[in-house]
């Protein structure tokens, strides 16, 4: 689920404005995939992507729309829905309008829940449907957005939705990235150390901190060589949402507790709950710092890394991408637990409680 990125007026009846409106909420295009839009008064406040159902065997269909309304009820406040089915590009050509059962469902579903389903249609390859029109047999021609209004301002305001969910490869190797790692081979750097390393860039803007560690190949060593330590690996978000002094504070408290006692900041801060909301500013530059050394980690350095940044994309809201990346680690290795434990939270539907608050979510500053 995404926070609505912006304030940008956008009209909630206009199948153009909606489908220009999308790609820039989500951070990419989506194939095969239901998108609803949530409305809180009339305010969009959120946007949920989902899969596809399999449309058989009814039980399939019937537990996904279960699913669906399920997640809806960690947002109460939400009182309507606008739903745009992307449907799949082999779809060929139709005599009536597809999914209509899913959307039939769906809408019933939702009602039972007290949520009006006040607009949905469904997008083919060269066709659009809407479920709501009085005859749904004949399609009319798929819109062009590029053109329209909202796409254009969210472009020039830095938007650039990617043509799929990144996955965490196709980063271009540093020209000295084997002397870092071998740098990072013969460091022994402990984990209050490594630590202090990452808060250090975490004070900078993005491009400074990059440009340190693209000058100094001993601090890019130093930070591959610190996620050795599970501790370090574990904390970075908490770090970058919170506090280099905060997070020393965490970390006395962890070498100070009895075996098997929690650290309620901590565990709580990772999940999602409790009030406190992250220090955007500073994830986001986690999140590029993290990005960028890809061009040289490798192995678990590397898995360390894509589940950072796929741990941000869930606080984001942005469970689709998160699940990308950590789909992407499981592939490469099978049995790396924190990449399994992630995508087991995101399995249950689970969302941090301030990407439901208009307040704290992260919202992508678009003018």
């Amino acid at each position: 689920m995404t926070t609505t990125p912006e304030r940008h007026p956008l009209s909630l009846a206009d199948v153009e404005d909606i489908l220009a409106y999308i790609p820039h909420a989500l951070g990419f295009h989506p194939v095969d995939s239901v998108v609803l839009l949530l409305v809180q008064e009339q305010r969009l406040e959120a946007t949920l992507r989902v899969d596809l159902p399999a449309m058989q065997p009814e039980e399939g269909l019937n537990a996904w729309v279960l699913q669906v309304t399920n997640l809806l009820r960690r947002m109460p406040e939400v009182r309507s829905v606008v739903a745009v089915v992307y449907a799949p590009s082999g779809l060929g050509s139709c005599r009536e309008i597809p999914y209509r059962e899913m959307h039939e469902k769906l809408r019933d579903r939702l009602q039972l829940r007290g949520i009006e389903l006040r607009h949905a249609w469904c997008l083919g390859p060269r066709c659009i449907w809407d479920y709501h029109a009085a005859s749904v047999e004949a399609g009319l021609p798929r819109p062009q957005t590029d053109g329209n209004e909202t796409h254009l301002s969210m472009v020039l305001a830095g938007s650039a939705p990617l043509d799929k969910p990144w996955d965490g490869c196709g980063m271009e190797p540093w020209p000295n990235a084997e002397n870092v790692r071998e740098l990072a081979d013969a460091l022994r750097v402990n984990s209050v150390e490594g630590i202090a390393r990452w808060a250090k860039l975490l004070e900078l803007p993005p491009e400074l901190a990059a440009r340190e560690i693209h000058e100094d190949p001993t601090c890019a060593a130093e930070l591959i060589d610190s996620l050795r330590w599970k501790v370090v690996r574990d904390i970075l978000p908490y770090l970058a949402g919170t506090s280099h002094g905060e997070t020393v504070d965490v970390l006395v408290k962890l070498s100070e507790r009895e075996p098997g006692e929690e650290v309620p900041e901590l565990g709580q801060f990772l999940l999602g709950q409790g009030w406190r909301s992250p220090d955007w500013e500073r994830t986001e530059r986690l999140w590029y710092l993290a990005r960028d050394l890809l061009g040289i980690a490798q192995n678990h350095q590397r898995y360390a890394l894509m589940c950072v940044l796929g741990w941000i994309e869930w606080a984001k809201g942005r469970g689709s991408l998160a699940m990308t990346l950590l789909d992407q680690v499981l592939r490469e290795c099978p049995d790396y637990n924190l990449a399994k434990l992630l995508k087991e939270m995101l399995n249950q539907g689970i969302m941090p409680h301030w990407a439901t608050d208009q307040l704290r979510a992260w919202r992508a500053h678009f003018a």
